[in-house]
């Protein structure tokens, strides 16, 4: 599996968090808890991955458990990925 933390981490602190924020994020933090996502920064999240790993994201598989975290996102990822192999 192919380790795409530093891909996910850089697109959400790069463009849903607010500019000049010098907080680092670890795989584990609750991007929902520390204000970094809510339903339009889900939305955007989505978008942006289902356009740079080329998935189709339906919306049964949007729940809090696919993107609490850099690390529940990875692992969505690498899954929807091996299912399309």
């Amino acid at each position: 599996m192919v380790d795409f933390t530093e891909t996910v981490r850089s697109f959400i602190q790069n463009e849903m968090m607010t500019h000049g924020s010098k907080v680092t994020l670890s795989p584990s933090d609750s991007l929902i808890e520390k204000g970094i996502v809510d339903s339009l920064g889900v939305q955007r999240l989505i978008a942006y991955l289902e356009q740079e790993f080329d998935l189709q994201i339906a919306d049964t598989e949007i729940v809090p458990e696919n993107f609490e975290t850099i690390g529940s996102v990875v692992n969505f990822i690498n899954c929807k990925l091996t299912a399309k192999e």
